[in-house]
């Protein structure tokens, strides 16, 4: 596909370190867009082609995972990365345009102006490309709003690799986040239905210089190992001005299986860990383990799953919100971690016409003396959005605010251990040691910038989590508020995890705003180990927190 295999070359020992271990991605080098970086040390080119002339290292994109491509004296060199990381990759699915078209592949379009279109103007692998546009004007701009969708055949990701959506897409489209976007979303299907939906790329995600030609993008579908997925790509002007760009191409989709997934067995003498306080066992699902040894039995006056009854238990201490409620309709209580905290009602209400605000796109009701603001998805009020609040990956906050309750020195920082997209992520934990260990209790809070709530549709908090601690609801407790006219009200808990953790996976969390249309709220993240976690287990991340709004269908 692309280019093709350009050539290879081996390397002296200075070049190995100069690129560094792992598997060579050369997603990041069409992202970084090395160009003409010099290499130190000497070289050897064994049959080297020096028919490709380039001007930038993104010119020699070979679409080889397992290569490092670079521009060398105005020549494409393609470098093997030795590393055991690198493996070869099946496919799964594959579509390039250029014969018959996959019958599972579906295309559809808002109007009859502009859609989905097979042509031979742009081409990575000749001839044929797929083009959003009016193929007579070779533009969008057809003075009304136009928009269609792409829908791959359904695909089962294996449960033991690392699965990749990659693709050459090139976006000749307005570069405002507002308008004139493009996405690619995954559906899970469970007995026929969709299940699930993940985001995979939005218009932020984007390669820069997709926008000036076609760009080689992978797109991680490790949330979804082990399921079936239909994959679906999007183009929407949102309106029908400024449209005057040539449109979006898209050529040589594959969606591969790659690497096995670490910790993947075969029998169950790959998990044992020589522990001998443990069994270990292969399963399906990968490596089990289980605790053998015999332990003293627990205190009876003592439950273990209910902190508050504990010697050391926090002052004011709750399990949930039930614990904290003081009967007055003036106040919100929230089990804030394993704390009761109160907070003045700012929508104080007896009846629903005491919550009117006066917008015809709301409506506007009164539940359990707290007013609550549902926004019509029509048409009419509603606009489809998605904004991304953080991603972390330039090693910044980003506007999020942490707070060290205790001053531990253990709270939330940026980190490049696991991310679930690009190279940052938020950390909870102790960056030198990576792990949550403390002999003091833990609490720390981020809260994301102010946000305004749309009038219209239905508007959610999306962000990825990973939480690696204790398997114990009412430990090492994960809490998402809502922070609206300066009341705490809950959202969401790791307590609804089936042991309080994600299972060392990351998993995708969403947070409705459904009650806050037209209101401006903050997100607040807070992670309370409500006793000293002294285990040392690593702590937990978040990632990609976007902020989406939908309308009705």
């Amino acid at each position: 596909m692309g280019m093709g295999k350009l050539m290879r070359a081996t390397f002296a020992a200075s070049a190995i370190a100069a690129l560094g271990s792992g598997c060579g991605s050369d997603v990041q080098t069409t992202l970084h867009q090395i160009d003409n970086e010099p290499f130190e040390g000497e070289f050897d080119y064994p049959g080297l082609e020096t028919d490709v002339a380039c001007a930038s290292s993104a010119e020699c994109e070979d679409g080889d995972r397992c290569t490092e491509d670079r521009c060398v004296e105005g020549e494409c060199v393609a470098f093997a990365i030795p590393s055991t990381d690198c493996c070869s990759a099946d496919v799964l699915f594959s579509e390039s345009f250029d014969g018959t078209i996959d019958d599972g592949v579906a295309m559809s379009q808002l109007n009859g102006a502009a859609g989905w279109h097979i042509l031979p103007a742009r081409a990575t692998s000749e001839p044929y490309g797929l083009y959003f546009g009016d193929p007579t004007t070779m533009s969008y701009n057809v003075g009304e709003h136009v928009a269609g969708e792409v829908v791959l055949p359904a695909v089962d990701l294996p449960l033991d690799r690392i699965s990749v959506l990659t693709m050459r897409l090139f976006a000749g489209i307005e570069t405002s986040w507002e308008f004139d976007l493009f996405w690619v979303k995954a559906d899970v299907i469970e007995g026929g239905a969709v299940a699930e939906t993940v985001d995979l790329l939005d218009k932020r995600g984007i390669p820069a210089n997709a926008y000036e030609a076609f760009a080689l993008v992978e797109l991680d579908l490790e949330p979804m190992r082990g399921r079936r997925i239909v994959i679906r790509f999007g183009f929407d002007s949102i309106d029908e001005v400024n449209n005057d760009f040539e449109g979006v191409w898209l050529d040589d989709l594959q969606v591969l299986a790659t690497c096995p997934v670490p910790g993947v067995c075969s029998q169950d003498s790959d998990c044992d860990d020589h522990d001998e306080c443990t069994i270990n066992i292969c399963a399906p699902a990968g490596c089990l383990e289980t605790f053998s040894c015999d332990t003293p039995d627990p205190d009876p006056t003592v439950d273990e799953t209910n902190p508050c009854l504990a010697d050391d238990a926090p002052d004011d201490c709750c399990i949930s919100d039930a614990d904290c409620d003081d009967g007055d309709s003036a106040t919100i209580n929230t089990c804030n971690g394993a704390t009761c905290e109160t907070t003045l009602n700012p929508d104080a209400c007896d009846e629903a016409v005491e919550c009117d605000d006066g917008e015809s796109c709301t409506t506007d009701s009164c539940n359990n003396n707290f007013c609550r603001y549902v926004g019509d998805g029509s048409a009419a009020c509603c606009t489809e959005s998605l904004e991304t609040l953080a991603d972390f990956d330039n090693e910044s906050l980003q506007g999020i605010y942490v707070t060290d309750n205790f001053e531990t020195g253990v709270f939330w920082t940026t980190d490049k251990t696991r991310s679930s997209g690009g190279e940052f992520s938020l950390y909870c934990g102790d960056p030198v040691t990576q792990t949550l260990a403390s002999t003091e209790r833990v609490k720390t809070s981020a809260t994301t910038r102010p946000i305004d709530v749309p009038v219209g549709g239905t508007t959610t908090i999306a962000f990825d989590l990973y939480k690696a601690t204790r398997f114990a609801k009412n430990y090492d407790v994960f809490q998402a508020f809502i922070l609206r006219d300066g009341a705490l009200l809950p959202a969401w808990s790791s307590k609804l995890l089936p042991n309080g953790t994600t299972d060392s996976a990351w998993r995708h969390v969403r947070v409705p705003l459904t009650f806050h249309a037209g209101q401006r709220v903050q997100v607040r993240f807070v992670f309370d180990s409500v006793d000293a976690p002294t285990q040392g287990h690593e702590g937990v991340y978040i990632d990609s927190l976007r902020v989406e709004t939908v309308c009705d269908e």
